[in-house]
């Protein structure tokens, strides 16, 4: 190992990939090297064990997999920023389509709830790709224990790694309010990163099977999305954001316009909540304005604001 990491630190990374390719005792010294006192050598270590990945057979990730997950994971935790960076680089290709088992999966969660506490965007938004593709395995109750109380925590990163598995697993019934409100902060946090991250989530969750609570919470995002298509300066966002609008807006009236009852039921809730746009909004998709007139049969009048956005001068 000492002569590994004397070539390593001598910048003959090159040689030490080349002869690892071929001897696996000289890739044991390499992911040895991952705990290395030095953060340069556990660095230079992370660079040759990246590009071995790159150019390697099947034979050599499965060994890294195997004798080095811990190490890498550990290194998730790693006190130098950079380290931290390029072990990402390294596990996310690493882990695709990568099946584990729940001792290493929850290891690998651990390590990354430590990192989003930290709450640096550019590292959170890494850990939550690499947990994109990393299946879920079956999980118990500790395990799911642990999820909940991600999604349950203050931190918006931390609940979005929660979140982020839930999604992975298919099984969000129950967490739409955590995850509409997360999806909302980020759209209208006015980050471009976060943003377009928000947009992603909702992209996929437009997949997931329509609820009746998965529809009422995603009209809200009519207008939120509206205001990104017509504010943001970013032409890449407002693109998306008008894209994504109109996919809302189509799964929407696919969802309601055969459900009038539900539809009323939601405009009053939109309502109540004082989002008078929205509720208009959810009139206009639907193609239902009798649903508006009903309403004012029923309730003797309506919302100022959904008056308001009814006038000639309105925003809709």
């Amino acid at each position: 190992m000492d002569q590994i990491r004397e070539m390593l630190t001598s910048w003959q990374a090159m040689d030490v990939i080349n002869i690892a390719n071929d001897d696996d005792h000289v890739l044991m010294s390499l992911l040895g090297l991952l705990e290395d006192d030095d953060s340069t050598v556990r660095l230079r270590a992370l660079m040759a064990i990246g590009k071995l990945l790159e150019d390697s057979d099947t034979g050599v990730r499965t060994l890294i997999l195997s004798q080095g997950f811990m190490s890498l994971a550990g290194r998730l935790t790693d006190e130098d920023p950079r380290v931290v960076y390029r072990a990402l680089e390294v596990l996310t290709p690493l882990l695709e389509n990568t099946p584990l088992d729940e001792e290493r999966f929850l290891v690998l969660l651990d390590a990354a709830a430590q990192v989003m506490a930290g709450g640096d965007t550019l590292t959170c938004l890494s850990i939550l790709d690499l947990f994109e593709r990393v299946r879920v395995p079956p999980l118990g109750k500790d395990g799911l224990s642990k999820i909940r109380s991600l999604v349950f925590s203050d931190s918006l990163w931390t609940r979005l790694l929660g979140l982020r598995v839930l999604l992975n697993m298919g099984t969000i019934a129950g967490y739409w309010e955590f995850l509409t409100a997360s999806m909302a902060s980020l759209i209208s946090s006015g980050n471009a990163l976060m943003i377009e991250l928000g947009i992603d989530l909702l992209e996929e969750v437009l997949e997931f099977h329509a609820t009746p609570e998965m529809m009422r919470r995603l009209v809200r995002f009519t207008s939120l999305l509206r205001a990104v298509e017509t504010g943001e300066e970013n032409v890449f966002l407002r693109t998306r954001a008008g894209e994504v609008r109109k996919d809302l807006e189509n799964v929407l009236f696919s969802y309601y316009t055969s459900r009038h009852e539900e539809a009323l039921d939601a405009v009053r809730s939109l309502l109540s909540d004082g989002r008078g746009e929205d509720a208009l909004f959810l009139l206009f998709i639907i193609g239902k304005t009798d649903l508006l007139l009903r309403m004012w049969e029923e309730n003797g009048g309506i919302e100022p604001d959904l008056v308001e956005a009814l006038r000639p001068s309105g925003s809709v």
